[in-house]
C-alpha cells in the first residue's frame, strides 16, 4: 500500500494534536456554570471543584431521575445567558422554568432544596424559613424542604386539609430520617 506524501502526514498529525488540544481545552457546560459562579463569589480552588463535582452528580442525578430530556442542558444554557454579579451574589433569573423542570424529579443545580423552599414562602407571603447556608441543608432539613416544595401555600396554611394533612405526614417522615 502506498505511503501518503510527508507532508500530508504531517498536516494530519497537526491536525489530530490541535483536535486533542482543542478538546482538552473546552470546558464542559458544568465547568462553565462554576467559572461563572465563582468569578462572581470568589471561589477558592476547592469550591471550583466542589462546584464541578457537584453539578455533574446533578446531572447524574437528572438522568437517573428520568428528568426531561435536556432539561439540565437547558438550566446550564439559562445560567450561562442570564449569569449575573451584583455585590458578590450569583443570580440566574430568567430560568425559573428550567428550574422547576428539574426540581419536580428532585434535582438542584446550584440552589439548594432549602433555597427553593424559601422562595416557596416567599411567593405564599411568608418570610425565609431556611438558612441561606447551602452546608445546613442536609437530612431531615433537606427533606423538610422537599415537602415545601410539593406543598402549595393553600397547603402549607392549612388552607387545604388534604394537602395540608399530605404535608404534615412528610414533614413527620423527615423528622423520623436518621
Amino acid at each position: 500500500m502506498p505511503h501518503p506524501p510527508r507532508i500530508l502526514e504531517v498536516l494530519l498529525s497537526l491536525a489530530v494534536a490541535g483536535g486533542a488540544l482543542v478538546s482538552a481545552g473546552c470546558p464542559s457546560p458544568e465547568e462553565r456554570t462554576c467559572d461563572a459562579l465563582c468569578d462572581c463569589t470568589g471561589c477558592s480552588e476547592a469550591r471550583y471543584l466542589e462546584c464541578v463535582d457537584k453539578t455533574e452528580i446533578a446531572r447524574k442525578d437528572a438522568e437517573a431521575a428520568s428528568c426531561p430530556a435536556g432539561a439540565f442542558d437547558e438550566l446550564l444554557t439559562c445560567i450561562g445567558e442570564e449569569a449575573e454579579c451584583k455585590d458578590d451574589n450569583f443570580a440566574f433569573d430568567g430560568c425559573e422554568d428550567q428550574e422547576r423542570s428539574l426540581r419536580q424529579c428532585r434535582v438542584f443545580v446550584l440552589r439548594t432544596p432549602c433555597q427553593h423552599a424559601n422562595e416557596v414562602f416567599m411567593a405564599c407571603g411568608q418570610g425565609i424559613v431556611f438558612e441561606d447556608n447551602p452546608d445546613m441543608c442536609i437530612g431531615p432539613t433537606a427533606c423538610n424542604a422537599g415537602c415545601i416544595l410539593d406543598t402549595s401555600c393553600d397547603g402549607l396554611f392549612g388552607i387545604d386539609p388534604v394537602e395540608s394533612s399530605r404535608f404534615n405526614e412528610c414533614t413527620l417522615d423527615c423528622l423520623q430520617m436518621k
